[in-house]
């Protein structure tokens, strides 16, 4: 399985990065949020991600990632927990989770913040207080949300729970606390994200043990439902200045249980798939290097990375990984990301600059 990437626009629309929350409407327009040392900003796309053009959004609106639902309405979940988590001790037995759930009627509702917002305790079995790898507290956080062929929302976590007892060294070098390797779990909506229960969890480290000590655990999942009730999900298990493997897991049940995760590149945080008109899976990924990786059979293997851009040396000076990835013609990848290739010499913070490229997927023999 050979792939590879021909060139067919560029555009850089200034400093940015992290432009991984993207909002489609299913007619072709697309939102994409972002921030910089600037403000807050989001490419906009009338065409499917042929072309785009730049706004200004209100400092501190929220922009997590919506799904435009079936009955056309769209739907996002709060990454963290809104309950202030550093107020509750590592031995409770249970820390609750409060998600953010938003809602908007259109599209354009979406683009213009008119979203309404509910809170909803999800009862998730032994959930615990813990680190991120910026050292701040947090317990559970959201990262997707996917609708299910039958009608089920489901939304994938990471964080930790009471179980989970593996430290992480690095942490307690370099940043000077405890911080507990992560895992991947799911928790599903039988009514359109009015209630949410606990499924399963995906992968832990007691279960599944990752080679690299310095790595987080299991964390930041993606997932996409290949055909009904089959899912694949790829999860991130590298940290801060520590590039290990991205691993991909399977469900065959709508998400009840998952088999043993598998290693599919040497890096990566947050991965993005996507089905192309022809069923190739598609997947953005970066930090070392962003690059594409493709999938004939539904995920169970992947081709080789295609370069998108590559790492300058030190962690800093790599493209953030965090992508948005669209098809905006039949065989045609659309990649929203950011780079500091121009600008290696910058100060932190103004670094990486916000591109939108377009290749031809070419695969051979």
């Amino acid at each position: 399985m050979k792939y590879s990437l021909k060139l067919l626009s560029s555009e850089c629309f200034g400093l940015g990065n992290f432009a991984c929350n993207e909002t489609l409407s299913g007619d072709g327009r697309i939102f994409v949020p972002y921030g910089s040392a600037d403000g807050s900003h989001a490419l906009l796309s009338s065409d499917n991600g042929l072309t785009w053009e730049k706004t200004d959004l209100p400092a501190g609106r929220p922009t997590p990632p919506f799904i435009r639902l079936s009955d056309g309405t769209f739907i996002a979940m709060g990454f963290e927990n809104a309950v202030y988590t550093s107020i509750f001790d590592r031995d409770a037995e249970k820390i609750p989770f409060y998600a953010a759930v938003y809602r908007a009627k259109t599209f354009d509702d979406v683009a213009c913040g008119r979203v309404e917002t509910d809170f909803c305790k999800v009862d998730i079995p032994r959930l615990s207080f813990g680190f991120g790898d910026s050292g701040n507290a947090f317990a559970g956080c959201c990262v997707q949300l996917l609708e299910l062929s039958n009608g089920d929302i489901l939304s994938m976590m990471y964080g930790q729970f009471k179980d989970d007892t593996t430290l992480c060294p690095y942490f307690e070098q370099y940043g000077g606390y405890k911080f507990y390797l992560y895992r991947v779990w799911t928790v599903v909506s039988h009514d359109r994200g009015k209630s949410w229960e606990y499924v399963s969890t995906v992968a832990d480290v007691q279960t599944y043990p990752i080679a690299d000590i310095n790595a987080e655990g299991y964390c930041e999942p993606y997932c996409i439902e290949v055909s009904p009730g089959h899912l694949c999900m790829i999860l991130r298990t590298g940290g801060h200045e520590v590039v290990s493997p991205l691993y991909c897991t399977h469900s065959y049940d709508f998400g009840k249980t998952w088999e043993a995760p598998y290693e599919i590149c040497s890096w990566g945080v947050l991965p993005k798939v996507i089905k192309m008109a022809n069923g190739t899976l598609a997947m953005t990924t970066g930090h070392e290097h962003n690059v594409l990786l493709f999938s004939d059979d539904g995920g169970r293997t992947w081709s080789k990375p295609c370069m998108v851009e590559e790492c300058y040396g030190k962690w800093g000076n790599s493209p953030s990984g965090y992508n948005t990835i669209v098809e905006s013609r039949p065989g045609e990848i659309t990649i929203v990301f950011d780079d500091p290739k121009a600008l290696i010499d910058a100060p932190e913070g103004r670094k990486r600059q916000l591109y939108a490229r377009r290749y031809a997927v070419c695969r051979g023999e």
